[in-house]
């Protein structure tokens, strides 16, 4: 539980952080171009998609580390 905790929780406050910055951004590109509200809506559909697959990636280097870690302190 540990391991996964120490991979789980910084993964959420990274995502958060994209999340935040990206969707941002991707309104107001959006909505300089004057794009309809349906436009921006799945602008923020397509970047939340993919800030979830960044999300899996850094879990899953995250939980690698963890893994690594637990069997270097193991060997010593």
């Amino acid at each position: 539980m540990k391991r996964f905790l120490n991979a789980f929780i910084p993964t959420v406050l990274i995502s958060e952080i994209a999340a935040v910055t990206f969707m941002t951004a991707t309104w107001a590109i959006l909505s300089e171009l004057h794009a309809g509200l349906n436009v921006i809506i799945g602008g923020e559909v397509v970047t939340g998609v993919g800030i979830a697959a960044i999300a899996v990636a850094v879990f899953r280097r995250a939980m690698r580390s963890e893994a690594q870690s637990v069997t270097v302190d193991a060997d010593e």
